[in-house]
């Protein structure tokens, strides 16, 4: 049993195709430390689809694991926007609803 309580993952600035390598080796690192991830996204500025499918892929990674991955806060800005404009948040009550925003539904 690890005595790690947590995880902490912090991605900044572009997260884009073009440097997606690395925020893939840092959450893959994280999954591997079989404790709960908690990623932060507060000051992500410029994303695209890579950074959507890297965060689903791992979301769903760790729930077949049992392991849990939360966000540190609520998907905001650049981030939301490519989830809204991606059809990602057309269910409010979705697993993949609440984990991007929280719970906080009509962001």
């Amino acid at each position: 049993m690890s005595d790690i309580e947590h995880t902490l993952v912090v991605l900044t600035g572009d997260v884009t195709v073009s440097s997606i390598f690395a925020a893939h080796a840092e959450m893959a690192g994280a999954l591997r430390q079989h404790a709960p991830v908690i990623v932060d996204i507060s000051d992500v500025s410029e994303v695209d689809l890579t950074f959507i499918q890297l965060l689903e892929a791992a979301r769903r990674a760790a729930a077949e694991k049992g392991q849990d991955l939360t966000l540190r806060h609520p998907a905001d800005g650049a981030v939301l926007e490519i989830l809204r404009r991606g059809g990602f948040l057309d269910d409010d009550a979705s697993d993949r609803s609440m984990f991007w925003l929280q719970g906080e539904v009509g962001q």
